[in-house]
């Protein structure tokens, strides 16, 4: 298994070829084709079955779930060593990489999901086209969506619906966002029937083929946020900005972070989101400046902060390529996107007066290529840690901790 949830496989002929839907030491037959000059397709019969095959859903997004879940963290667990292996030089050590630590419930655990909307049908598009596969539900999802799921069917989508998002909570209240063709004002009607029938609040998106909220949302009806508990934590959640899926094993991992960061004068938190990680550092640290570019979350982030009676987090709403950071922190956290860190992040980090970076990832090539850089300005990788947030999926999230 290789980064990416496919398979590295062998052909008759000597090639090597990448192939979605194995296990490794499975014997296959797959239908290839050649793309960037790489043999690459789908697994289309199994003539050796491993014995951690189980059967799989219909969901074309779960890349795992043909696969028992303890061997599903074993690989996961592997591909992140895989990722620094092919990083790091060939003479460095390696770092010792934990188990995955399991996510608190292997289904049903994800409390925002993002579906297309079909013929009066949801589902979700096969990886790499537009084509669509329906489904009677998420096996994923939290059972708050999987209700909202049914009962938005059972009264029918609004004409030019093109994609839902559906964001539930622990309470099992749920937010829905309209990613529509039409403007606004034809969906009020239709928003206010949804509120009456449970949802908590509605809001519209125009839709757009770059990606969803690309222009931002706006509220039709009911409220716009809800309360969810991450770790120590009850923080405020829109339907239209991200904050991370799977809240309990997102939980564990911001405590745990905690634990790690020891306590001192000064903290950066840098992708800080809403402040998940800023708050968590709030009694170990006399300051934590938190560093976001996404004004909404800044916004959330303030407003929680006053809630919950935090009165040394600082927020800075901006790009951290753009913005001085580091200079008297002693502790530096990072929560980057799926890109990672870019080079004149890492300089900056490196420049910095920070002793300990703490870094969490959700791409173990991306994470590997940034600590491997790192590693070369004099960082050491003292402490890794994969956490499952997304089971069923190739998915893996980091907790990692560097050292000068």
């Amino acid at each position: 298994m290789v980064h990416g949830g496919v398979c590295l496989a062998r052909l008759k002929d000597g090639r090597l070829g990448l192939i979605r839907g194995g296990i490794p030491g499975e014997l296959v037959r797959a239908d290839l084709a050649s793309r960037s000059g790489v043999q690459q397709g789908a697994v289309t019969e199994v003539l050796e079955a491993s014995p951690d095959r189980v059967e799989a859903t219909a969901h074309p997004g779960l890349d795992l779930d043909h696969i028992s879940y303890p061997r599903q963290l074993q690989l996961k667990r592997e591909v992140v060593i895989d990722a620094l292996e092919r990083a790091l030089p060939r003479e460095a050590e390696l770092p010792e990489v934990a188990a995955v630590v399991p996510s608190p419930l292997e289904w049903g655990y994800r409390n925002i999901v993002q579906p297309s909307a079909v013929r009066g049908r949801f589902g979700y598009r096969l990886p790499g086209t537009h084509e669509v596969r329906l489904l009677d539900s998420d096996p994923v999802a939290s059972e708050p969506i999987r209700a909202a799921w049914d009962s938005m069917l059972e009264q029918g989508l609004a004409k030019g619906v093109r994609e839902v998002v559906i964001r539930s909570n622990d309470a099992g209240e749920v937010l829905v966002a309209l990613v529509a063709s039409a403007s606004a004002r034809n969906y009020l009607e239709y928003a206010h029937e949804l509120v009456r029938a449970g949802i908590s609040g509605v809001a519209w998106a125009g839709f757009d083929p770059r990606g969803r909220f690309r222009r931002g949302a706006e509220r039709l009806a009911g409220t716009r946020l809800l309360n969810q508990q991450y770790g120590d934590f009850s923080l405020s959640v829109s339907v239209s900005s991200f904050a991370q899926p799977n809240p309990a094993a997102a939980g564990e991992l911001f405590r745990e972070l905690a634990a790690l960061a020891g306590s001192g004068s000064v903290a950066h938190d840098l992708y800080a989101g809403g402040g998940a990680i800023s708050f968590h550092l709030a009694s170990q640290f006399s300051q934590v400046h938190a560093f976001e570019i996404d004004r909404a979350s800044v916004r959330r982030g303030v407003s929680d902060a006053k809630k919950l009676g935090i009165s040394n987090v600082e927020f800075h709403a901006g790009d951290v390529r753009d913005v001085q950071f580091g200079r008297e922190a002693e502790l530096i956290t990072v929560d980057p996107p799926r890109a990672g860190l870019s080079r004149e992040v890492r300089e900056a980090i490196s420049a910095s007066a920070a002793r300990r970076l703490i870094y969490v990832s959700c791409d173990a090539a991306t994470w590997a290529r940034d600590v491997a850089d790192l590693s070369s300005r004099g960082w050491q990788i003292a402490q890794v840690k994969p956490w499952d947030f997304y089971p069923q999926t190739h998915h893996v999230e980091l907790l990692s901790l560097l050292l000068r």
